[in-house]
């Protein structure tokens, strides 16, 4: 297994990861096309899990937009090819590009939007913030204190 950033030619097999989830009723060309258009998924940066040469679980990293501080990063659409599910990659690609983010001396804490199950992420040493789905993961600060970032 390998943690990498993505290659352009790998958004289309990223895309399709969330397509059951985000696909809203849209037909797969739609889809494709609104993922490929949008400014949010071109903000960021995309990164893979790689097993035996293909990526399997995906998701997007942002930092210095979206109420983020300094320091900190944010996660978002975080996914899993539908036939490797349940095999813990989406977990695993996520606690490496966590400590890789929070490994730069000027880190602070990383925060993602859970809609999914908390519990998922807080096995993974993410907390929730009160009032919300967001939830963050720091070694600096034990507590979050202050307003969340808006939704990525």
């Amino acid at each position: 297994m390998q943690t990498r950033k993505a290659s352009p030619d790998e958004l289309n097999a990223i895309f399709w990861m969330g397509f059951d989830a985000w696909g809203e009723g849209l037909s797969p060309t739609e889809y494709l096309a609104s993922c490929h258009a949008s400014q949010k998924y071109r903000s960021g940066v995309w990164y893979v899990l790689i097993v035996g040469n293909q990526p399997v679980s995906s998701l997007i990293v942002y930092r210095d937009r979206f109420g983020l501080g300094q320091g900190c990063f944010g996660i978002g659409s975080l996914a899993t090819a539908p036939a490797m599910r349940g095999q813990g990659f989406g977990a695993h690609l996520l606690r490496g590009v966590t400590g890789m983010l929070l490994d730069s001396p000027d880190a602070v804490a990383t925060f993602l939007h859970a809609d999914i199950d908390h519990h998922f992420y807080e096995r993974l040493g993410y907390r929730r913030i009160p009032g919300g789905d967001c939830m963050y993961f720091s070694h600096r600060r034990p507590r979050y204190v202050g307003e969340p970032p808006t939704y990525f």
